[in-house]
Order: structure tokens, then sequence, then C-alpha cells
């Protein structure tokens, strides 16, 4: 019988090896949209007439020490909005390929033959949407947070620069820190899909993204023919308004009733995805 160290130092290599095999997805996209925002940020700046610059710099200076730090954290907040597509765009990739590319280059049959369940590597690749994408994210969403920073606080008077440096890179932190809480909790809130996904990319032989989204798209129109109602469409749009193009109340969505419909349908839809990983040719 494993021990609980032995049972967490297993799932840690199972993260781990999700984290090497897709580095290219995982680690390469946010950077690569982190340096495009930087150069063209740079490049935005450069054209833009000296006075104009100069007022932006100055009206960005103002709102940085004369704003309080929960109004000021508005500018960070929409920065780190940027991020949002790429981050769904990393999500919907990976889900598609993570489970189809170990059966299409036969890895699943190694992973077979070691101590590791169909359950444990469903569950470490739901971690890994979950919490470990948008903690990588994260990183480069803090380091694009910097950039204005060091474009703003040096046109700050002498006598504030010091505070002004300390208020900005509070703001970084905070900003940073409400991406994450977005991004895992909209990871919560869509289970389902996160689910659903799983379930085609663990047993389609061939374009899981299409059977996948066509067949969401084949339930909602016979749900709408069927039922007249458009319950999925309106959950699928709920979480979107709020969380996409908004920032959550951490609390009040974790213990909703939303989620907690998102965690048990979730569960259904990733248990499929366990049993149908079994059935590999």
């Amino acid at each position: 019988m494993k021990t609980a160290p032995a049972r967490f130092g297993t799932f840690y290599a199972l993260l781990w090896r999700e984290f090497i095999e897709h580095r290219n997805l995982i680690l390469i996209a946010p950077l690569v949209a982190a340096l495009l925002l930087t150069l063209l940020l740079v490049w935005v700046m450069f054209l833009l007439p000296e006075s104009f610059k100069q007022f932006l710099i100055d009206e960005a200076a103002s709102w940085l020490t004369n704003l309080p730090l929960r109004a000021a954290v508005l500018i960070p907040v929409l920065l780190a909005q940027l991020f949002v597509p790429v981050l769904l765009l990393i999500w919907l990739i990976y889900l598609t390929v993570c489970l189809y590319q170990e059966r299409k280059d036969r890895s699943f049959l190694f992973w077979q033959s070691m101590p590791v369940s169909d359950g444990q590597t469903v569950l470490a690749k739901v971690v890994t949407v979950v919490f470990v994408i948008p903690a990588v994210t994260s990183v480069f969403v803090f380091c694009w947070l910097l950039v204005p920073m060091f474009l703003v606080v040096p046109a700050l008077p002498e006598p504030g620069v010091s505070s002004a440096w300390l208020r900005s890179l509070l703001l970084v932190f905070d900003g940073t820190l409400l991406f994450y809480c977005f991004a895992w909790l909209t990871g919560l809130l869509f289970m389902p899909v996160i689910g659903w996904f799983l379930l085609f990319s663990a047993y389609s032989r061939r374009v899981p993204f299409l059977w996948a989204a066509g067949s969401a798209i084949a339930l909602a129109l016979f749900e709408i023919w069927l039922l007249d109602s458009a319950w999925l469409g309106y959950w699928l749009d709920w979480p979107t308004n709020g969380y996409v193009f908004g920032w959550p109340d951490v609390p009040a969505a974790l213990f909703s009733y939303e989620m907690l419909v998102a965690l048990l349908l979730g569960s259904v839809l990733l248990t499929g995805a366990a049993l149908m990983r079994r059935y590999n040719d």
C-alpha cells in the first residue's frame, strides 16, 4: 500500500510530465504573447506625438499617485485582460490534444504499465488546466505589467519616485493575483467543458476538437428543438459574461449554486473520460 508522500510524488511526476510534454504550449505561448504586447506598446509609444505621449504618461502617473490602491488596481486589471484570449486558446488546444496525443504516439501504453490509474492521469490533466497553466501564464502577466510601470514611474517628480515604485509593485502583484484567481475560478466553473473535451480527446480517433465542438452544437440544437429551451447556451453565457469579461467575487462564486452544478456535472464527464481511456486500439 502506498504512503501519502509516495502518492503525492506520483501525482507530482504526472504534473511534471504534463509540463514537459506540453511545454511549448504552456510556456512558449504566454511568453510570445508577453513579448508581442511589449513590442506593441513600445511601437505605439514610439508612433505617438511627443506631447500626447507625455500627456498619457502624466495621466497614468497621476492615477498612480492620487487614486487609492483599490481604485488604481483597475489599470493592471485591464492590462491583464489582454492575456484572457491567450489563456483560453492554451486551454482549448491542451484539452483537445492531451489524451488524444498519448494514444496517437502510443505513450499511454507505458503509463498503463506503471502503477498509475486512469483516474490519476485524467485528474493530473484537470489540475494542469485549472491551476498549472494559469500559474505559468500569471508569471508572464506579472512581467507584462511591469513594462508600463517602467514607463510611468521615472516620469514622476523625484520626491515621489520611491513611494511610486512601491505602489506600482503592489498594484502589479494585485493585478497578477486577480488574474490568477480569475483563471482557476473560471476553470472550475468550466469543469463540464473541460470534462467534455477530455472525453472526446480520450477516445476520438481523429480531429477530437471537431467531434467535441460539433457534438456540443448538435446537443444545443437538439435541446432547442425538443425542449424549446436554451439551458446549455445560458449556462455557457453566464460564466463567460461574469468572468471572461469581468473579475470575480471569489468567495461568492466559489460557494455558489452554479459552482456546485459545474463540479458535479464535470465529475461525471471526467469519470467518462477516465473510462474511455481504457479502450484504446
